[in-house]
């Protein structure tokens, strides 16, 4: 059975795990921080030994980002070590917890559209499909996708069963541009090539049940989400005049776009 671990004072998962006898971590645990000096989340730690999750607090007052965690993460096999500010009571929390029921209800801090950047040769094979296809599912028929960012920061193996769907105005262009480079980049302002910006009714994808929350993604889908219900728009750097793009002018200038015609 999967158990929820309080931090001890002054540990950080760049040490050995407290829990353990050999103080090994595996795949069988990961850590959920309140980091009260990061903006807002990331997955990033330096050096870190275990999977981690970091939330700064003051964007999780309703501790939405944590139960979301701690359900996904115990429900995929996993211990959790917890590290909690001074002002916040582990044993409060685990209480709620208990009560917290994560279900198809559209969340007020949910956004109402979703979308998911992908290359353009990747856009033309989910178009002729019509469905837009896991990175293991797409494994499974033959076809090969480079991840980049996921296993060089230890994201469960289960991650690959799902599409990461983001907000409007999140980082998947920097993942398109980090494969385009063959490695992690997360410079905003860099020139690159644009793919393609998919745009989802998110509340209907939550509502029919499809959507899965882990703490990290704002939503993602497991296996497989069907174009035909759920997309709204899809947006290219052919659809302006614009010849030389960033990862944060494309975002932009997409984003405006597709919410003209809303």
């Amino acid at each position: 059975m999967c158990k929820i671990y309080k931090a001890p004072i002054g540990w950080n998962p760049t040490k050995l795990n407290p829990f353990t006898t050999t103080g090994y971590y595996g795949k069988e645990w990961s850590v959920f921080i309140y980091d009260e000096e990061i903006g807002h989340h990331s997955n990033i730690y330096e050096n870190t030994m275990v999977y981690v999750v970091r939330v700064n607090p003051e964007v999780d007052s309703k501790y939405e980002r944590l139960f979301d965690y701690l359900t996904y993460e115990t429900k995929h096999g996993r211990n959790v070590i917890l590290s909690l500010p001074k002002q916040i009571n582990f044993d409060e929390v685990l209480e709620m917890f208990d009560n917290f029921h994560s279900d198809n209800e559209f969340r007020e801090s949910d956004g109402k559209y979703l979308v998911h950047s992908t290359t353009k040769e990747s856009w033309e094979s989910i178009k002729k499909s019509g469905v837009l296809l896991s990175p293991n599912e797409l494994k499974k028929q033959g076809i090969s996708i480079l991840e980049i960012g996921l296993k060089p920061m230890l994201e469960p193996d289960d991650y690959s069963d799902y599409i990461m769907l983001d907000v409007l105005e999140g980082c998947g262009e920097l993942v398109v541009n980090s494969r385009q480079l063959g490695s992690v980049c997360i410079t905003p302002d860099i020139k690159y090539i644009p793919g393609v910006r998919i745009y989802f009714d998110a509340e209907s994808i939550i509502k029919d049940g499809l959507g899965t929350r882990d703490g990290l993604h704002i939503l993602k889908v497991k296996d497989r989400l069907p174009l035909d219900k759920y997309l709204l728009d899809v947006i290219s750097a052919e659809s302006f005049k614009k010849k030389e793009w960033t990862p944060t002018t494309f975002t932009n200038e997409a984003n405006r776009y597709f919410l003209e015609g809303r």
